[in-house]
């Protein structure tokens, strides 16, 4: 089950900080952020992963990005329970969920902005997936969604 761990990793890559001047403080506001520390702001995130054996998860949560590159992310789904992990601004991820389900990927480097969705698909256990990652602005279902729609239409 890497699926996860990709899709929280290109969001939670998305938000490295360039500096906490007023810019920064009107642009994570104005895509549903908000400072939540002297050089940290939290992103509203939401989390779609279909299967190709017909199951589906969804999970709402939080990033939070750091001036640094590095973010830590909670995210909560029926099924997988609370998922806790982190990132490196080198594209390090680590998350485990109350499932028990664990991963430890890297990306490599992502491009940081503030609201946006993130699609991957591939396969995990021998099964087929595809999990869309929205943040800001787009961390609703329908973003999600509509951002697998389109990724799969081509």
């Amino acid at each position: 089950m890497f699926f996860l761990n990709k899709c929280a990793l290109g969001a939670a890559m998305a938000f490295g900080l360039a500096g906490c001047e007023v810019p920064v403080m009107i642009a994570a506001d104005a895509n549903g952020g908000q400072m939540t520390g002297m050089f940290e702001i939290t992103f509203p995130a939401a989390l779609l992963v279909q299967t190709a054996d017909g199951n589906e998860e969804f999970l709402t949560g939080d990033l939070r990005g750091y001036a640094n590159g590095n973010s830590n992310f909670s995210f909560t789904g029926p099924t997988y329970g609370k998922c806790e992990g982190s990132s490196t601004s080198a594209g390090d991820m680590v998350m485990s969920c109350d499932n028990g389900l664990e991963w430890d990927h890297s990306l490599g480097r992502q491009r940081a902005k503030m609201t946006g969705t993130f699609v991957l698909d591939g396969t995990s256990e021998g099964i087929g997936y595809v999990g869309a990652m929205g943040w800001g602005n787009d961390a609703n279902e329908a973003a999600v969604r509509l951002a697998i729609a389109e990724a799969q239409a081509g």
